[in-house]
């Protein structure tokens, strides 16, 4: 057993939106590891329950169920991914965006300071700097979201912090890049979607804006979840705030160009359609620096683009087979 291993050993895990991509896989990691984990799902239950892994169904909007979840099972560290994730759901649904991201995150942060948990991560995005023109975006930024979904997400950060300076809870959070990999079956995404129809051998219709993006594959994101919940930081608003993903840039045109070819895939066109009006106010160029998650955690991603997607397309051919 290596030092990693022996860290998680027995621990009491909450990981909410333990059905979702992220969670998923953040969830086999943590078991792997020897964590006894708790999962809130939002649909319906599949009654999995043994020594190590317990499901139990709830909305992160339930306080009450929250603070019970945490009491009972005498949680220690928390994972707090359930959100609603995307741009285009919050903007057609905003009330239930900001219930489900602000509220669900206020609930949980305060059942954890009801039971002295060791450490709450709260998962957020880099979406929440807005258009900022200046790129790379640092934590050093101030949010300036304008869609209700970054503005939900930026809420719920002032809200993790302000639960930090006031009552010393130990909460962190990450803002993430676009995360990809196995297991996505949300194919309003680029690259579940991109994916799809290359394996269905149609042409791919996208519009481009010149939107430049990162792209972070989902086994960095989980090893960062995992070192950052084994670190001890020093609690100030300096290192509660991380960004994690490539520090790379790459257009969405070229993503797409990139799947076509490790499909193999020749009579495949890529279409430039024309850019829909709803998406016309589209940030052109986000990015940001990784230099803090390098220096406070020792983290860097180790997989490239390439390797990501190639490792991606192959779980979707297995996924659409079967």
């Amino acid at each position: 057993m290596n030092s990693t291993e022996s860290f998680w050993e027995n621990k009491r895990v909450f990981v909410t939106g333990v059905s979702g991509f992220v969670g998923s896989h953040l969830t086999s990691c943590l078991l792997e590891k020897g964590a006894r984990v708790v999962g809130l799902k939002h649909t319906k239950a599949n009654n999995n329950r043994n020594d190590y892994f317990i499901e139990e169904k709830g909305s992160v909007k339930e306080f009450g169920l929250l603070r019970k979840i945490i009491h009972n099972y005498r949680i220690e560290y928390i994972f707090h991914l359930a959100g609603q994730p995307l741009v285009e759901t919050g903007s057609e649904s905003p009330l239930e965006t900001f219930s489900v991201n602000i509220q669900g995150t206020w609930n949980i942060l305060e059942a954890a300071r009801l039971n002295k948990v060791k450490k709450i991560i709260v998962a957020s995005t880099t979406h929440v700097y807005g258009d900022n023109p200046n790129v790379p975006y640092t934590e050093d930024y101030y949010p300036q979201p304008s869609r209700p979904y970054e503005t939900s997400k930026a809420c719920a950060d002032l809200l993790a912090q302000s639960y930090a300076d006031t009552y010393g809870l130990p909460v962190e959070i990450f803002r993430f890049v676009n995360l990809y990999g196995p297991g996505d079956t949300n194919f309003s995404r680029l690259i579940p979607k991109v994916m799809r129809a290359v394996l269905e051998n149609k042409n791919i219709h996208i519009w481009d804006v010149g939107a430049v993006r990162d792209f972070l594959y989902i086994k960095d994101a989980v090893n960062a979840y995992i070192m950052l919940a084994e670190k001890s930081l020093q609690p100030s608003k300096r290192a509660r705030i991380i960004n994690i993903g490539t520090g790379n840039q790459v257009r969405v045109v070229s993503v797409a160009r990139k799947i076509i070819k490790i499909s193999g895939r020749k009579k495949i066109k890529l279409i430039i359609d024309s850019i829909p009006k709803e998406r016309e106010k589209e940030i052109k160029k986000q990015y940001i620096s990784i230099e803090k998650a390098r220096k406070v955690l020792s983290w860097k991603p180790i997989h490239t683009l390439e390797e990501g997607l190639t490792e991606t397309f192959a779980w979707y051919k297995d996924y659409f087979n079967a």
